[in-house]
């Protein structure tokens, strides 16, 4: 059983033949949004989107139809300067929060300035991609009824582990991020990544903790846990596989229901 993954790809450069980047992926514009400042331009004023309700809609309608709907890779262009920053924690934590992947391209320290947006419009564009992207977030919550249940993190990667409840029943997945964020990839084969548009639906939080344990070194991580039913599950598994780690240190270090 598969759930559809999104993703977010945020990509530091606009111009630059030798890299991927959005001028250049117009080939796949099939599976993929492009949020580009000078492009986006050409259809509504973004720089009124706090004032102008109708600009806001307009953005939001494209976002919400092409992200969510139709389930293509929204691609992004963020300005490198000052990268990372407050806007990106802001991103980051709200994609989480739905079970969105973030990744980010093409982000080069030496980038001549000319490839930046001008640096008086930098911030505004942040803060309305952080907007859109917490409100789709939002959307996506509801529309799906999500629910995070634990975060799962070490120095390399990160686990993020959902319950999707329908009617019926509830399953469940997980999102992980395998490699530093900081990583910059220079080039991205995004013609062959259509696998990544789905993860894995669990039908009990055991099978997924299996799923889990097979995959990662669960030994490294801090535990975060939000359901604290599903929390007592997590660490019986983890005895119950003689994983070598100080279970009761760990338990008391993040369990709150004593």
């Amino acid at each position: 059983m598969d759930r559809l993954r999104r993703r977010i790809i945020l990509t530091g450069k606009r111009l630059d033949k030798g890299q991927l980047t959005l001028d250049s992926l117009h080939s796949f514009s099939n599976d993929y949004l492009f949020f580009d400042p000078i492009e986006l331009m050409k259809e509504v004023d973004w720089t009124q989107y706090e004032s102008n309700i109708a600009c806001i809609n307009t953005i939001y309608k494209k976002l919400f139809d092409g992200f969510v709907i139709e389930n293509k890779t929204l691609v992004c262009y963020w300005p490198a300067t000052n990268f990372p920053d407050s806007y990106w924690n802001d991103c980051v934590d709200a994609a989480k929060k739905a079970g969105i992947l973030v990744e980010v391209n093409s982000f080069i320290e030496e980038m001549n300035q000319s490839d930046e947006l001008l640096i008086q419009f930098q911030s505004l564009w942040k803060e309305l991609l952080v907007e859109m992207i917490q409100s789709v977030s939002e959307d996506i919550i509801l529309n799906e009824k999500l629910e995070e249940i634990a975060r799962l993190e070490n120095e390399d990667y990160s686990i993020t582990i959902f319950a999707q409840h329908e009617i019926d029943r509830i399953n469940y997945f997980y999102v992980s991020s395998v490699q530093e964020v900081f990583e910059f990839v220079p080039q991205y084969e995004f013609e062959q990544t259509s696998k990544l548009h789905h993860t894995h639906l669990f039908e009990t939080f055991e099978a997924l903790l299996q799923a889990v344990q097979s995959e990662f070194d669960l030994a490294t991580l801090q535990v975060e846990f939000l359901n604290k039913r599903l929390e007592k599950i997590y660490f019986n598994s983890l005895l119950n596989k003689n994983i070598d780690l100080n279970l009761i240190q760990n338990w008391m270090a993040s369990y709150s229901m004593n």
